[in-house]
């Protein structure tokens, strides 16, 4: 090959890159994309493990059941922090509550250009939103979460705000304000672990959120550009090296530090851990990882009371017999420390002293609490175990005519 030919090839090579990278921005085929710095590998760092929490750099952490919401570790929970992009977990459930998957999202011009991670998006480009919602998750773009604020809060970020602000009091994120959709630095945009915490586990009893969250890569086909299509890999690599993991959301900002929110599931039990401002963003996967490893490593699932102890009778009126039964809705299970012993759980029924038919079979008559040490700490729907009918019976009328 003569020179001139080797420069022609060359040339050619150099221009065909160019290309590809302008028509595939965000691709991430066989890789994991990262929403963070490169780590210095010469800063000394202690491995974090279930057993050395104390060396743990994040200045608060969290771990809770994400069943029943209980706390199995804290470090500074109620701390002021700066969430970064942890943020999205608020901004993907209020486009899963408030937007339908097959809606369709013409990209605002006010959305384009966003600083930091992003899906490259242009305006005018259009996107189904659940496409939209696992695209912005795993590549963690800014972009992307302004483009579901400004289609969720119709054309107004302000709007989104204050609805992210609204969610965050109704879920009991009473220590978090949220001044945007992505978590890029603002001085009116923070949190707590407690409160992600919170966050985390309103929105990981919705399905589809969970599915987003647990991704680990995936195709995201555009509408317009129709010829687009981009695979996305996770900014979490738990998923990619940690089996029991299911989730959920990274985050980093030099402001903010390393952040991760996590949730896994073994044996039954699933676990929440948060942890914020970590000294870089390697630690907040090691230390997130040690905290979920403590959990597992010290609960365990068990059932507290026998169901069949619950199961009663209550009285009926107006139906053709004069009593009815009913029973728990789901078995009582709850999370016990290794330190703790089952027959520190007791039980308290809440039935009325009477039912009026008609009913159906599965409903809901009252509940039944359990307590740990005299305490409240979760409580069961009681229910109908049959149909109850309409009627008339000597002992119903006799019973309301005396105890009503």
């Amino acid at each position: 090959m003569n020179e001139k030919i080797f420069k022609q090839f060359i040339t050619f090579i150099v221009v065909f890159v160019q290309i590809f990278i302008v028509f595939n921005p965000a691709r991430a085929m066989d890789s994991i994309v990262d929403d963070a710095p490169p780590v210095d590998e010469s800063k000394p760092y202690i491995p974090v493990t279930a057993d050395n929490l104390q060396d743990m750099t994040a200045q608060a952490a969290i771990l809770i059941d994400a069943t029943t919401g209980r706390i199995l570790y804290e470090k500074n929970p109620d701390a002021k922090a700066m969430p970064a992009s942890t943020t999205k977990m608020m901004t993907c459930i209020l486009g899963l509550e408030n937007a339908n998957d097959d809606d369709i999202v013409e990209v605002d011009k006010r959305a384009v250009g966003e600083d930091g991670s992003a899906i490259y998006i242009n305006e005018g480009d259009k996107i189904k939103m659940s496409e939209l919602l696992q695209a912005t998750m795993l590549a963690s773009g800014n972009d992307g979460a302004d483009a579901i604020a400004y289609y969720v809060g119709k054309g107004s970020l302000e709007t989104f705000v204050q609805m992210m602000n609204d969610k965050a009091k109704e879920i009991g994120a009473t220590n978090t304000h949220f001044n945007n959709p992505h978590g890029l630095t603002d001085p009116n945009h923070y949190t707590t672990a407690r409160d992600l915490a919170k966050i985390a586990r309103y929105a990981y009893q919705n399905e589809k959120f969970r599915k987003i969250v647990s991704t680990k890569e995936q195709e995201i086909q555009w509408i317009n550009p129709a010829e687009r299509r981009d695979v996305y890999g996770s900014t979490n690599r738990l998923l990619w090296n940690y089996d029991d993991v299911t989730g959920i959301k990274t985050g980093y900002t030099d402001a903010a530090g390393g952040c991760l929110v996590a949730s896994a599931q073994r044996d039954g039990v699933t676990l929440i851990a948060v942890v914020l401002k970590t000294a870089d963003s390697r630690a907040r996967f090691v230390e997130g990882r040690a905290l979920l490893d403590y959990g597992f490593k010290h609960i365990k699932e068990v059932k507290t009371i026998d169901e069949q102890q619950l199961i009663s009778n209550i009285y009926t009126h107006n139906s053709s017999s004069y009593k009815t039964t009913v029973k728990p809705a789901q078995a009582f299970t709850y999370p016990i420390m290794d330190k703790e012993k089952a027959e520190d759980f007791s039980w308290k029924m809440n039935l009325p002293a009477y039912v009026d038919a008609p009913l159906s079979e599965g409903e809901k008559v009252g509940t039944v609490d359990l307590l740990y040490q005299g305490n409240v700490i979760g409580s069961v729907d009681m229910v109908t175990t049959e149909e109850v009918p309409e009627g008339f019976n000597f002992l119903g009328f006799l019973h309301k005519l005396f105890f009503s």
